[in-house]
């Protein structure tokens, strides 16, 4: 069976720092799998905490460089620069002192990645440490959708990852959770004593007013979902780290609670993670590539006019060079920008060409139009005498 958790990143560069794991693995967890019969030259050659790595659209070794790149391409900001997914299987399923495990964990998380994030430059390293020894994908998915630009944005995100996680494990024959039996919130011994003696327990009256509030889909600010519970009767206070919830239960006591003790799912990251994946993404800014673009037919443009007016102006001319020099290089370096993102992977590769072919057409257009427009004015006059002597 494998496990699915979810969380933002601030910083991509950092996400994929700790997943990489350059020289990070620690002498006690090869000492671990020397134990386990693990030959020791296949330990000797491990220094990464990552044992086996792969890439959507994306080379994982220069994934950090690659995913920056396209982001600034696509002028995609936010406080989240990428989605990290956790994928962590069981011993019964794959065993991490057998080497073929490693690859097949990362098979498996390459597979969940192409099928969460199509469209999307996503990098996937698998590690071996951490409480159990078990093996677990780290998987950095890109905001930018290579397609649309658009950011990736999916409301329920973690049951629709659990879902494609449990569809891959059926297909390769492995053990999936019985989601139905696991519990859904933090219970206690009295709270269990008391629901099965049918009697009322404030705290899953709290929860299920929380869960009737966040299963409204417009509700997807902080400032939406304390209105409501407002409206319900129940105060939402911001701990820093966590939030605790307080409210007049079912015999007019006053109770209050902190979402740790009613659950993952009522706690602050938790909560906050939901209500920003409910938020609509902006149409990327990609004016600056047009600007860039627009600029360069104009100063060929203006470059021809004015060579067909002073032909014989060198000076003139020679200053007209330059500066078409210099916006052609403005150009130049938005297209080198492009070409760095055209690494071997067809899929990233041609999502640039065909954005980039669409600017080129427009281009041409624009010189047709601006030719025709220069036939139908009048001749140019005579160069002036004296200049360029």
């Amino acid at each position: 069976m494998a496990t699915i958790k979810i969380s933002r990143a601030k910083s991509c560069s950092a996400a994929i720092d700790y997943a990489k794991g350059h020289d990070k693995l620690r002498e006690s967890d090869k000492s671990w799998l020397i134990q386990n019969g693990v030959p020791i030259d296949t330990v000797d050659a491990l220094d990464s905490r990552s044992v086996a790595t792969s890439g959507v659209l994306v080379d994982p070794d220069y994934a950090k460089s690659q995913m920056k790149q396209t982001r600034e391409l696509f002028q995609n900001t936010g406080n989240t620069e990428a989605m990290r997914v956790i994928q962590s299987f069981s011993h019964e399923d794959l065993d991490p002192t057998n080497p073929a495990d490693w690859q097949r964990c990362n098979d498996l998380g390459n597979e969940l990645a192409q099928r969460i994030a199509p469209n999307h430059q996503v990098a996937i390293y698998t590690h071996i440490d951490g409480t159990g020894h078990m093996l677990h994908n780290h998987i950095i998915i890109n905001m930018p959708n290579l397609e649309t630009g658009k950011k990736y944005n999916h409301n329920n995100d973690w049951q629709r990852v659990v879902k494609f996680n449990d569809e891959i494990l059926r297909e390769r024959g492995l053990s999936v959770i019985d989601r139905d039996q696991a519990p859904a919130e933090r219970r206690t011994m009295a709270e269990r004593q008391l629901d099965a003696k049918n009697e009322y327990v404030w705290k899953d009256d709290l929860r299920g007013q929380i869960d009737n509030i966040m299963s409204d889909s417009s509700v997807s600010s902080y400032q939406d979902l304390s209105a409501h519970l407002s409206k319900s009767g129940i105060i939402i206070h911001d701990r820093g780290k966590s939030f605790s919830y307080e409210f007049l239960d079912a015999n007019k006591k006053q109770r209050r609670a902190r979402g740790k003790t009613l659950g993952a799912d009522y706690e602050k990251e938790t909560i906050l993670n939901e209500l920003e994946l409910r938020q609509e993404p902006s149409d990327p800014d990609i004016s600056h590539l047009r600007k860039y673009s627009r600029e360069a037919e104009t100063s060929y443009l203006s470059s021809q006019q004015r060579s067909n007016r002073h032909g014989q102006d060198r000076q003139i001319a020679t200053s007209d060079n330059h500066e078409t020099e210099r916006d052609n290089q403005k150009a130049a370096n938005t297209g080198q920008r492009v070409d760095s993102l055209r690494i071997s992977i067809n899929g990233l590769a041609e999502a640039i060409r065909r954005y980039y072919r669409r600017i080129i057409e427009r281009l041409k257009l624009a010189r047709l139009k601006e030719q025709q427009r220069a036939q139908q004015r009048k001749p140019a006059r005579r160069p002036r005498r004296g200049l360029g002597r």
